[in-house]
């Protein structure tokens, strides 16, 4: 496409960001609909970040993705954050507005409209279990919190990290959240088997870990739901051993869409039928993601 001084910019921030597929699926959403935007990578290192904002700031540009590792480092130099992204003590999406620089958190909002779409439980009478208390699982459990899911149980190697989510969740939602030990098998082993919904958080599945999982087989049971946030390779051992044991399952692929979807819809105020963005999706994983035998 050809870049004007009308085109609205749309940069994404991290580092590293060869294998990132969001500015690839933002573009070729862009050319099939008609909209004068351009979405590219910037892989940033710290200490330029506040220059790269103040730049951008000053720049024809709608809004600014931001991905790992500087999630909770954009928040010091935002003008706004909204609330539930300052609860969640991360931001992902940046919307510039008048020179001014407003921060979402749109991970655990993504995550819930993939639940939706894929399952659509009703979160005050769910039971969610998640494994990892970063970044994913951190954003997925405090928007379930926020939105009134009926209990979380959070647990990871890091244990304090575990702990401090799930104090986070008590005191900045709702009294809902525990964390289980992760040394703890036999209460692990508990906990996920009474949870409606297991949620992997960790990267355990993806290249080179492949056969890796955080929970054993027999710990799922039919009626469950699974959800992995990797979604290269698409089925990881987390889920093929859930699929198995009779569990519903869906990865990350949604949570990736629908991220895309509003911050189309944001910068845009228009919409693209799921189906087209998936299409699109499914075309540049087989271009782009690293191979998975």
């Amino acid at each position: 496409m050809e870049i004007s001084v009308n085109t609205k910019l749309v940069p994404v921030i991290g580092k590293p960001m060869g294998q990132s597929l969001s500015a690839r699926m933002g573009n070729r959403i862009y050319e099939s609909t008609g909209k004068d935007f351009y979405r590219f990578p910037i892989e940033a290192e710290r200490e330029d970040l506040e220059a790269i904002l103040n730049g951008l700031r000053c720049m024809n540009v709608a809004r600014i993705g931001i991905t790992k590792p500087y999630k909770i480092e954009v928040m010091k130099y935002l003008d706004e954050i909204d609330g539930l992204a300052q609860k969640i003590g991360a931001v992902n999406s940046v919307k510039v507005e008048n020179k001014r620089l407003i921060g979402r958190n749109m991970d655990g909002l993504a995550f819930l409209r993939s639940l939706d779409r894929e399952v659509g439980c009703k979160l005050e009478d769910t039971n969610f279990f998640c494994f990892g208390a970063g970044g994913a699982g951190r954003a997925i459990c405090c928007t379930l919190a926020d939105r009134g899911a009926k209990s979380i149980l959070v647990a990871d190697k890091l244990e304090d990290a575990a702990r401090a989510l799930a104090d986070d969740i008590n005191t900045k939602f709702a009294p809902i959240a525990r964390e289980v030990p992760f040394s703890d098998a036999e209460e692990l082993k508990r906990c996920v088997q009474q949870a409606d919904v297991v949620m992997n958080a960790t990267g355990l599945g993806m290249y080179p870990n492949l056969t890796a999982t955080p929970v054993h087989k027999d710990w799922l049971h039919a009626g469950q739901v699974a959800f992995d946030a990797t979604y290269n390779p698409s089925r990881t051992k987390f889920l093929k051993d859930a699929e198995e044991a009779g569990c519903r399952i869906f990865n990350g692929k949604g949570m990736i869409i629908f991220c895309g979807m509003m911050g189309y819809e944001e910068g845009i105020s228009g919409s693209v039928d799921y189906e087209i963005w998936s299409q699109v999706f499914d075309e540049l994983l087989r271009e782009y993601a690293v191979p998975v035998k």
